[in-house]
């Protein structure tokens, strides 16, 4: 039988990112964490924690996580239903969400459920072509992905289709593409690029120019936020989703640069296949959300 001091050591390493931080949420000394996670590998007779900086998992050690997490998120909701939480005690839910969405729209969604429940979130931020690997690996209870597919013991719901849309200031446009979008002026002008994972502007490029290779200057701006107040400023082009720039386009301050250059983004939400009311909650919230604005 799993020790629950044991499973909580472990995720706190994890999630904490290293032995003296999960001294200090459990609040206990360095080496008694260090002795906990010991004690738990001779237990089962495997290592659950890789000792690098910042320490990582094992796959049985990822396994144990998402087990703690679904524990927490069982018995709170039997607690709740058996009112044995009359101090409305929170539980924390891991959530992989990416930066645009977390940035516009996924706060709004979850507002209410948020206000209703007694519910932290975690929030994982990565590109929503990547948010997937969380949830496989067990570090997040649900997510927000561009993978239609569910994960493995997992469910997918659609939301929603966005435009990705190629804008720029004016005055931007007007310097660097007075010539037309074409080869030697996107060489020569700057692109925004939230990171080195981003691929909306590789996209763009590749519906633009087909099975062209086009090496440009590259202004990364790892803040949805920041992102479009780079573009607004003239100091790159960028890959922006309509719905974000809405003001800005309706105003006159950005334009689209080239039309033809839409990228259609759609998300999905994905999450653990388990009988919870919270999940199920989140769930609706999330699909209901766009349902409401189709």
């Amino acid at each position: 039988m799993l020790d629950n001091i044991f499973l909580e050591a472990l995720a706190a390493v994890i999630e904490e990112g290293g032995f003296d931080k999960a001294a200090l949420k459990l609040n206990i000394s360095q080496s008694a964490v260090s002795q906990r996670i010991r004690n738990f590998e001779e237990q089962l007779g495997r290592v659950l924690v890789v000792r690098s900086t910042p320490p990582e998992p094992t796959e049985d050690g990822r396994k144990l996580i998402k087990h703690l997490h679904t524990i927490r998120l069982m018995e709170h909701e039997l607690n709740g239903s058996m009112g044995l939480n009359p101090s409305g005690e929170f539980v924390t839910l891991p959530v992989g969400v990416n930066a645009d969405s977390l940035a516009t729209w996924f706060l709004d969604a979850l507002d209410g459920f948020l206000k209703e429940h007694s519910v932290l979130l975690d929030l994982y931020v990565d590109d929503e072509n990547r948010t997937h690997e969380m949830l496989r690996r067990g570090e997040v209870v649900g997510c927000i992905g561009t993978v239609s597919k569910p994960v493995k013991g997992c469910r997918s719901d659609f939301l929603a289709t966005f435009d990705y849309v190629c804008l720029g200031s004016p005055e931007f446009n007007e310097r660097w593409f007075r010539a037309g979008f074409n080869r030697e002026t996107v060489s020569k002008a700057p692109a925004a690029v939230f990171n080195r994972k981003d691929e909306t502007q590789s996209q763009m490029l590749e519906k633009v120019f087909p099975s062209e290779q086009i090496a440009h200057p590259i202004f990364y701006v790892p803040s949805s936020e920041s992102f479009v107040d780079v573009v607004c400023r003239g100091l790159a082009y960028g890959m922006v989703p309509e719905f974000q720039a809405q003001k800005e386009l309706a105003s006159g301050q950005l334009v689209e640069i080239m039309p033809q250059g839409r990228v259609p983004v759609s998300l999905y939400w994905h999450s653990w296949n388990v009988e919870t009311k919270l999940l199920e909650e989140m769930r609706r919230e999330l699909v209901g959300y766009f349902n409401k604005k189709a």
